[in-house]
């Protein structure tokens, strides 16, 4: 089906199921979808929670809504996918005995993945299995708030990062988004809630020396 197809944008196309976003595993080339402004993404209060079940359940997308999937964020939604559905695994049948294990029909209908996700990283623990288990990607991620002293008129971008990207990475995001290449930038960091360790912050000091146009970056934790 499509073998082709890598792009989609079904924005405003009043989607409210989730069995719509199961079949678009199927788009074995898909890397890029936009799917905002549907009701789907309503269904839960925090939008962030429903990006992640978004990309745990399609297994192949690289970027959502205009932003890139990083293997950190991926490798956490379909953990906690498997966890946030485990419970429902084991009453439909689910077991963590490989020869005992047999979820019903209805069960594997509505989460086509999730004994993919088991053989990728082992059954849900006994421990794991708790009912409304936060995504624990969101406790990972770095609200950013970029600014640009040199582009007066640029508005601030708002922005949710892991926690672990590098600032390599992040200069080649701020390049795509403000088309300011990575030797030019300047990077200096504020936040009233979290540190840099030393390591980051010698890293972004010897930035400060060697580069001229600055963009100001304040960042706290989500």
């Amino acid at each position: 089906m499509f073998p082709s197809l890598t792009h989609l944008g079904v924005n405003g196309n009043r989607i409210s199921e989730w069995s719509v976003i199961n079949e678009l595993d199927k788009l074995q080339s898909l890397q890029s979808l936009d799917c905002r402004n549907n009701p789907l993404m309503d269904t839960d209060k925090n939008t962030e929670t429903v990006k992640q079940l978004i990309i745990a359940k399609i297994g192949q997308l690289k970027f959502l809504n205009k932003s890139q999937i990083f293997p950190e964020e991926r490798k956490g939604a379909e953990l906690d996918y498997r966890k946030k559905f485990g419970i429902d695994w084991i009453k439909a049948g689910g077991n963590q005995d490989p020869n005992k294990n047999r979820p019903s029909e209805e069960f594997l209908a509505a989460h086509p993945r999730f004994q993919l996700l088991c053989e990728k990283y082992g059954a849900p623990e006994d421990g794991e299995l708790k009912k409304e288990e936060p995504f624990s990607l969101k406790h990972q991620l770095l609200s950013l708030t970029i600014k640009c002293p040199d582009k007066p008129d640029q508005k601030p971008i708002e922005k949710k990062l892991p926690d672990s990207m590098t600032i390599q990475k992040v200069k080649g995001l701020l390049y795509r988004l403000l088309r300011i290449p990575g030797s030019e930038l300047k990077l200096s960091y504020e936040s009233s809630k979290v540190s840099l360790s030393s390591v980051m912050q010698q890293y972004m000091n010897s930035d400060l020396i060697q580069n001229n146009t600055s963009c100001h970056t304040a960042k706290s934790q989500h």
